[in-house]
């Protein structure tokens, strides 16, 4: 637990999500224990059973199988353990929550429940991390051609509300106003941002700069999420949302 609460918002947590997709895959089913009626968050070994449990597993937090607590709803258990959620970021986990308790493989869970989660940004829901970007960027790239690229520089990142590009589907996946995004006509991620009062950490500050130099010269989608995840950012300060 923190020694003090570590309010997660709803990037953040989405951002959590994608990266435990990336390493555990789509298709993660959650299974039951044979011989217990509920669903422990972690086995008698320690290890994570559940979506939200490799969210707490990734946050250095462990719930015992015994407690109480594995009967009370995600955001209930995440609170109780020292990261409280926004309404956002809680409609996110308990939609995501329910659906892989009815058997719905992660990925889908997760990609439907972000459809579904129409509350309302608080300042927390807009702060993101380097880990989460990297997740996003890599889920958007695989779900596109192989040789995708992106048009060319003076292109904004949404045209008449809808994305353009890597960095910009990367905006849309992550839920900001496209309305708004369409406005103001940016054609950097970095300044897209900014303009909609988001907080990047530092770390995902640099790897957002190497993703935009990357597409804007022509480069794959694959390939810029290759240069972005070797961007070096050891030296710069870790945020409570960063990984």
């Amino acid at each position: 637990m923190p020694s003090t609460p570590h309010l997660i918002g709803f990037a953040e947590l989405l951002g959590r999500l994608r990266h435990i997709l990336t390493i555990n895959g789509e298709d993660t089913v959650t299974l039951r224990f044979a011989v217990l009626p509920i669903h422990p968050y972690f086995d008698r070994d320690g290890w994570p059973r559940r979506l939200h449990a490799h969210v707490l597993f990734g946050l250095d937090t462990h719930l015992d199988p015994r407690s109480l607590l594995n009967l009370e709803p995600v955001a209930d258990v995440l609170g109780a353990l020292g990261y409280p959620l926004t309404a956002k970021a809680a409609a996110l986990a308990s939609e995501a929550e329910q659906l892989t308790l009815q058997g719905w493989t992660w990925g889908h869970a997760v990609n439907t429940a972000i459809l579904r989660t129409v509350e309302d940004d608080e300042p927390e829901d807009t702060r993101i991390g380097d880990a989460a970007v990297m997740a996003v960027l890599s889920h958007v790239a695989a779900r596109h051609a192989t040789e995708m690229t992106s048009p060319t520089r003076a292109t904004a990142l949404f045209h008449r509300g809808y994305p353009t590009g890597l960095l910009g589907h990367l905006a849309a996946y992550l839920r900001i106003d496209a309305v708004h995004a369409s406005a103001v006509g940016d054609r950097s991620a970095l300044a897209l941002f900014g303009h909609l009062g988001w907080t990047l950490s530092p770390r995902a500050s640099a790897v957002l700069s190497t993703a935009e130099q990357a597409e804007a010269a022509g480069a794959i989608w694959t390939d810029v999420v290759i240069e972005a995840r070797a961007t070096r950012r050891d030296h710069l300060r870790r945020d409570p949302w960063d990984h």
